[in-house]
């Protein structure tokens, strides 16, 4: 059945609480859980070489996990300008 849907539609993504862990070839931790996010659930932090780093806190267990290498970066760069016209404007 069609909807009509005004406006623009919100993002998301749905990825695995899945974190590479350092080390050890093709493992991960975490609890695996399937974790639909917006952009408003991405934090982010810029260091002071200027390279920023984003995140997600994963509901079900807790664990930081770093989106970048399941949704790509275009998502990313998108919160990081929405941060920086917030920025400009204040």
């Amino acid at each position: 059945m069609a909807r009509v849907i005004e406006g623009n539609p919100q993002w998301s993504a749905t990825i695995r609480c899945a974190h590479p862990v350092c080390g050890g070839l093709n493992r991960v931790d975490g609890c695996f859980a399937l974790i639909q996010i917006g952009l408003s659930d991405i934090k982010h932090v810029t260091d002071y070489e200027g390279d920023t780093s984003f995140w997600v806190i994963c509901p079900s267990c807790g664990q930081k996990l770093y989106p970048e290498w399941q949704i790509g970066r275009g998502p990313l760069n998108v919160i990081l300008s929405r941060s920086q016209n917030r920025k400009g404007i204040i």
